[in-house]
C-alpha cells in the first residue's frame, strides 16, 4: 500500500519554506469559501461580464488585484460564456476541488499564514503528490486564489526567486493553445476523477479514496492506484550524496556527482542516435529533456512565448505545480519530473503552435493522458528532466573550461533520472534530447551536443538527439561516430574539445565546426 499522504518530511534541521496556499487573513479565506461554494452548486454567470466580476472577486479576497488595471482574462471568460457545457460541469467540479484545498493538504492548516506545500531543496530532495492534490493547486491557480506574492510573504528565508504561477495578469489566459491545453485537462480529470471525488465529499475523507466496486474509476483499472492517488513526483539533484524517499517510504542513496572525475576518468562514450524528424515529446520510455529556465516553467505565464518549455508545459499542465515550490535552479541543480502526462498533442513553435486532440499510433503512448502504463509506485511512466543551460550574450564565453564543465554537471545531474528506477526496471532508459541551450540561449549545438554527451556517457545513459527536422542535420550521427572512434573515452573527447578551442584561438577565422575540428585533430600518441 502507498503511503499516499502527502510530502515526504525533510530528516534534516535546514528549515524549509512552505508555499501559501491561501491568505492568513480568515475574512479573505471565508470570501474565497463562499464564492467558490456557489460556483460548486451550480449558481454560474452567463454573460462574459459576469464572468469578469467573478474572476475579480476571487483575486481581491486572495489579495491578488486592487480592483484596478487591465486584466487580460477576456480569451477565458469568453470561451465559459460560449461554453455552456465546461460551464455547467467542469466549472462545479473545479470549484469544489480547490475550496478543499485545504482538506487535500490538511498539514498546512496549523502553519497559517506560512500554509501549504514544502519547497524542495537539498534538505528536501522527494516531493510527492497525488494527483488530486496537482489537481487542487491547478484549480486554486486557476481561480486566483493561491497568493501572487509568495516572494514577498515568505521573504523571511531569502530571497526564494519564485517564479510566480499567475495566470491572470500575464496574458496566459489570451494565448489561445495554452488555455485550450489548460481546459482540455481539466475536462480530462473530471471526467476521470469525478466520481471519486463525490465519494470523497460523500465521505467527508480526503485520504486515499475508497472508491466502491460501482465508482466510475474502476472501469478498465488496471491496479489497485484510484485515478485520484496516482502519484506525480519532483526530484532535485545535487552534486553532494543524497538520500531520497520513495511514495511509499522506501529510501534510496545516489553517490555524489563529481564533474573532474567526469572528465578526467576514461569512460567509455555511450551509444547516441540521431533521428532527423524526432520530437521528444514523443519519445516513449526515454528520459525526456525540458530545455527549461532557471525560474522552471520559463515564461509559461505569459502570452507571447512558447519556446521548448513552455511547449511543455502548456501540453502538461500539471508541471505547474512546481512553481510553487522550487525556486530558481542554481548552477549545480537539476530537476526530475515524473507522471505528469500530456492531455493534447501540438503543432508549430512560438507564434505558430497550436493544440489539437492527439491521435496515438498503436503500440506508443507519447505520455498522452489514458495511455501510459503505471509503474509500480503508482506514477505514470513518462519522466522529464529539467536542466537550465547558461544563456550567452558573449557566444566565446561558451568555450571557456568553467563554462564547459558547469553544463557538463548540470546535465550530468538531470540525467540522473529517477532515483528509482532501478527498482521499478532492468536497465537504464536512454535520454532524448536536442539543441539544449541553443537558438535564443546563443549556444554551439556542436559543443552542446557533444557535452549532453560527455553526461550521459557518466550516467551509463544512451543519447537519442531529435532534431525535429533539422536537415543541416541529416549527416550527424555519422559525425558522432566518426568523433567517438578517435576519442573513446569522457576524458579524450574532453580533452580534444579544449585542444581544438586553444587551437581555435590562436588561428581565429569566421567559419568554424567545432565537429570538423575534431575529425582533424592530430591525436597523440600513446606513450
Amino acid at each position: 500500500m502507498h503511503n499516499l499522504g502527502h510530502i515526504v518530511p525533510s530528516a534534516s534541521p535546514e528549515e524549509a519554506p512552505f508555499a501559501v496556499l491561501w491568505p492568513s487573513a480568515e475574512s479573505q479565506r471565508t470570501r474565497i469559501q463562499e464564492l467558490l461554494h456557489d460556483i460548486e452548486i451550480g449558481s454560474i454567470p452567463s454573460a462574459q461580464t459576469d464572468f469578469d466580476n467573478l474572476f475579480k472577486s476571487l483575486l481581491k479576497a486572495a489579495g491578488n488585484y486592487r480592483g484596478t488595471g487591465y486584466l487580460p482574462i477576456e480569451g477565458l471568460t469568453r470561451y465559459l460564456a460560449q461554453e455552456r457545457k465546461f460551464a455547467k460541469t467542469t466549472l462545479p467540479f473545479l470549484a469544489s476541488v480547490a475550496r478543499h484545498l485545504p482538506d487535500l493538504f490538511p498539514q498546512a492548516r496549523l502553519l497559517v499564514p506560512v500554509a501549504g506545500l514544502k519547497h524542495m531543496m537539498r534538505s528536501h530532495p522527494s516531493v510527492h503528490l497525488r494527483r488530486i492534490q496537482v489537481l487542487g493547486l491547478m484549480a486554486a491557480s486557476f481561480f486566483g486564489t493561491i497568493p501572487h506574492n509568495q516572494r514577498e510573504l515568505l521573504k523571511k528565508f531569502g530571497d526564494l526567486r519564485l517564479n510566480a504561477l499567475n495566470m491572470h495578469s500575464k496574458g496566459f489566459f489570451n494565448r489561445e493553445p495554452k488555455l485550450k491545453a489548460l481546459l482540455t485537462y481539466f475536462s480530462e480529470m473530471q471526467k476521470t476523477m469525478g466520481s471519486c471525488w463525490e465519494m470523497m465529499l460523500k465521505n467527508n475523507d480526503f485520504t486515499q479514496a475508497k472508491c466502491p466496486a460501482a465508482c466510475s474509476c474502476q472501469e478498465g483499472r488496471v491496479g489497485s492506484t484510484s485515478p485520484v492517488d496516482e502519484i506525480i513526483s519532483f526530484y532535485l539533484h545535487t552534486p553532494e550524496a543524497t538520500t531520497f524517499v520513495a511514495p511509499g517510504g522506501q529510501k534510496v542513496q545516489r553517490s555524489s556527482v563529481d564533474v573532474d572525475a567526469i572528465v578526467s576518468q576514461p569512460l567509455p562514450l555511450s551509444d547516441a542516435t540521431v533521428d532527423l524528424h524526432g520530437d521528444i515529446t514523443k519519445s516513449d520510455g526515454n528520459l525526456q529533456v525540458d530545455f527549461a529556465d532557471r525560474f522552471l516553467g520559463g515564461l509559461s505565464m505569459f502570452e507571447g512565448h512558447i519556446a521548448q518549455e513552455e511547449l511543455l508545459f502548456a501540453l502538461r499542465p500539471e508541471l505547474h505545480a512546481i512553481m510553487l515550490f522550487k525556486p530558481a535552479l542554481k548552477d549545480d541543480e537539476a530537476v526530475v519530473i515524473k507522471g505528469a502526462e500530456s492531455f493534447v498533442d501540438y503543432t508549430g513553435y512560438e507564434k505558430t503552435f497550436k493544440v489539437f486532440p492527439p491521435e496515438v499510433p498503436v503500440g506508443s503512448h507519447w505520455s498522452v493522458h489514458r495511455r501510459t502504463p503505471l509503474d509500480s509506485m503508482g506514477r505514470r511512466e513518462t519522466t522529464l528532466v529539467g536542466i537550465d543551460a547558461i544563456q550567452f550574450r558573449d557566444k566565446k564565453k561558451q568555450y571557456s573550461i568553467q563554462s564547459m564543465k558547469r553544463e557538463i554537471l548540470k546535465a550530468a545531474l538531470g540525467f540522473q533520472g529517477d532515483p528509482f528506477e532501478s527498482s521499478i526496471h532492468e536497465g537504464r532508459a536512454g535520454v532524448a534530447t536536442g539543441k539544449w541551450g541553443c537558438v535564443i540561449f546563443n549556444g554551439d549545438n556542436e559543443l552542446k551536443t557533444l557535452l549532453q554527451w560527455i553526461a550521459l556517457s557518466a550516467v551509463g545513459r544512451t543519447m537519442h538527439y531529435k532534431a525535429f527536422g533539422d536537415s543541416q542535420l541529416e549527416s550527424m550521427e555519422e559525425t558522432l561516430l566518426a568523433i567517438r572512434s578517435r576519442f573513446p573515452t569522457t576524458k579524450d573527447l574532453f580533452g580534444a574539445i579544449v585542444e581544438c578551442i586553444q587551437q581555435r584561438e590562436e588561428s581565429p577565422g569566421d567559419e568554424w565546426s567545432l565537429w570538423q575540428s575534431l575529425l582533424k585533430l592530430e591525436t597523440k600518441k600513446p606513450q
